[in-house]
């Protein structure tokens, strides 16, 4: 076996390598680690934060000032309609509009209809018709939802605070007809819908809630009466002549009729107490016809081709974007009980 060599130990046998320093980091790197951290903490804290925001009650609902309104002597409330389970695309679009304005010193009521097609600013949403505000509303984690982005939008049009609002769907505006037992209407001139392949002859019809609603609806018309404004009108008749009925119910039945009313749909909504509605009833239910205007905005509005590959088609709009005539209108509401229309559009009355 062989023998190793002689160690002889040199200068160098004592030599050991340096210890590994580990590198520390500079005073701005370190003040920028700190904050990046804040900000990732915060970062946290804020989604925590809007997470059970957006989960609580008092986000999901619309904020009632009804008690404003009653001060300063006029309430707004938006009132539309939406297609519901019985509609056949089970959209969320805003199938009807009515901006209604009621001033309780002088017994004074206003219905404006909103055209569903008015080409308006949604919110952070970009342009788009009006009735999307309630869909995108819905989807998109708004405060109050659909209602919610709906008021705020037509509020901002007309430069009117909403103090409430009533959501409606077909299945509920049908039994609301039926349960006042029909409604009186008085056909001005004879339409017939080609889709649907139904109308309605000239003069009085007594109508039931399917029908109603037809009357309200039907579009596919041939003639003055096939436009989205004319059914705007055909619809402030149908909500004028169930008032005529209601109208004619005692305090206690109104009370019962509006606690019931906001049962009859998952899809019917509104931010009102049944008391309020109650007051609302007793302030307003014996406004004689003459001091309810009814508004269109046809004449302050024109329509125009939408090119947009998502939405394409007619819509409506302001002159040059400008809503001065439209808020000028709204601020003046109650200066003359005179409907607001052009030549071709119907008058509406209250039923017989």
């Amino acid at each position: 076996m062989p023998t190793l060599p002689e160690f002889h130990p040199t200068r160098y046998s004592k030599w050991k390598p340096p210890e590994k320093i580990e590198p520390r980091p500079t005073r701005s790197q370190s003040a920028i680690e700190i904050a990046l951290f804040i900000v990732f903490g915060l970062l946290i804290v804020l989604a925590g934060v809007a997470l059970y925001t957006s989960n609580s009650e008092t986000y999901k609902e619309v904020p009632n000032t009804l008690a404003a309104g009653l001060e300063s002597d006029r309430v707004n409330i938006v009132l539309f309609g939406i297609g519901g389970d019985n509609h056949p695309r089970h959209d969320q679009l805003a199938d009807s509009i009515m901006f209604v304005s009621l001033k309780p010193s002088t017994k004074q009521a206003a219905v404006v209809s909103v055209p569903r097609d008015l080409w308006v600013r949604v919110g952070a949403y970009g342009t788009h018709r009006i009735n999307y505000a309630h869909e995108v509303g819905g989807q998109s984690g708004y405060p109050g939802a659909g209602p919610g982005l709906l008021c705020d939008t037509v509020a901002r049009v007309f430069n009117q605070p909403v103090h409430a609002f009533v959501r409606v769907d077909f299945s509920a505006f049908e039994k609301l007809i039926d349960d006042v037992g029909g409604v009186d209407i008085y056909c001005e001139r004879g339409f017939y819908d080609y889709l649907f392949r139904d109308g309605f002859s000239q003069g009085w019809h007594h109508l039931g809630g399917k029908r109603a609603l037809a009357y309200a609806r039907y579009r596919y018309i041939v003639g003055p009466e096939g436009d989205n404004f004319a059914r705007e009108l055909r619809q402030q008749q149908v909500v004028s002549a169930l008032r005529g009925n209601l109208q004619r119910l005692s305090p206690q039945s109104a009370m019962q009729f509006f606690q019931a009313a906001t049962t009859l749909s998952k899809a019917t909504e509104t931010n009102l107490t049944t008391g309020q509605m109650v007051t609302l009833y007793r302030l307003f239910h014996d406004t004689p016809p003459q001091n309810i205007r009814h508004v269109s905005l046809k004449p302050l509005t024109e329509t125009f081709e939408v090119t947009r590959l998502a939405e394409p088609g007619e819509a409506v709009r302001v002159p040059n974007g400008d809503y001065g005539a439209i808020q000028s209108l709204a601020a003046n509401i109650f200066r003359s009980e005179q409907q607001i229309s052009t030549e071709d559009q119907i008058r509406v009355a209250d039923g017989r």
